[in-house]
């Protein structure tokens, strides 16, 4: 089992759908929205699906316009988390967490922007239950933070206190255990890929943060 709660979207193949479930995350998040990379079919997503035991699988929507649709469609589609990309609307937002519907928010994180930029988009996602707060599509890592680029660690401790945030970010050499019992995050965020080769793909990349996490009952 893992120390804290982790979040894996962009799952689009059963390689990457396996690896994340054996590590017992929390939510696996699979891209079916027409603003989304790599979007699957609702028929893969739920085939995908049969394939793993995780807590909550959701559907990765991307910035949407008409909530009302979505708010149907998941319904229909039997699926109640869904993850959504700001600058979605609030409103957005607000429609399918009144529908019922679990809602994650995902954040990007831009290198020209600031502490403030980020808070507002927080504002903007308070109907969210938790929001992916993603410095990694923007190239950011934790030593760029350090260094107080695109801002400071004190500035990220302000935004991870106003609603629950899992951190998704390149940590170096820093144990993941250690740096959220130093800040107040409520887990992490990581991203699936595509495979090398069908049916295989390697995940050193995310075996430290994994291992790092584990803990043993």
């Amino acid at each position: 089992m893992l120390a804290t709660k982790v979040l894996a979207s962009g799952i689009t193949h059963l390689t990457d759908a396996r690896y994340f479930a054996a590590w017992e995350v929390d939510y696996l998040a699979f891209p079916v929205g027409e603003g989304v990379t790599e979007g699957i079919s609702w028929d893969y997503f739920h085939a995908l699906r049969e394939w793993v035991e995780v807590p909550a699988i959701a559907a990765e929507l991307g910035t949407i316009a008409d909530a009302e649709a979505w708010a149907d469609k998941l319904k229909e589609q039997r699926v109640d988390h869904a993850l959504v990309t700001h600058p979605a609307p609030a409103a957005a937002v607000k429609t399918l967490a009144d529908a019922g519907i679990k809602m994650l928010l995902h954040v990007p994180v831009e290198g020209y922007q600031t502490a403030e930029d980020v808070e507002e988009a927080l504002e903007e996602g308070a109907d969210a239950g938790a929001v992916v707060l993603d410095f990694e599509q923007g190239g950011i890592t934790l030593a760029d933070l350090e260094a107080g680029h695109p801002f400071g660690l004190p500035e990220l401790d302000a935004l991870l206190k106003k609603q629950p945030c899992l951190l998704q970010i390149s940590l170096g050499d820093i144990d993941p255990i250690a740096f959220k019992d130093a800040h107040p995050l409520a887990g992490y965020a990581v991203r699936g890929s595509s495979e090398e080769k069908v049916g295989y793909k390697s995940f050193d990349d995310l075996d430290d943060l994994f291992e790092g996490l584990e803990v043993f009952e």
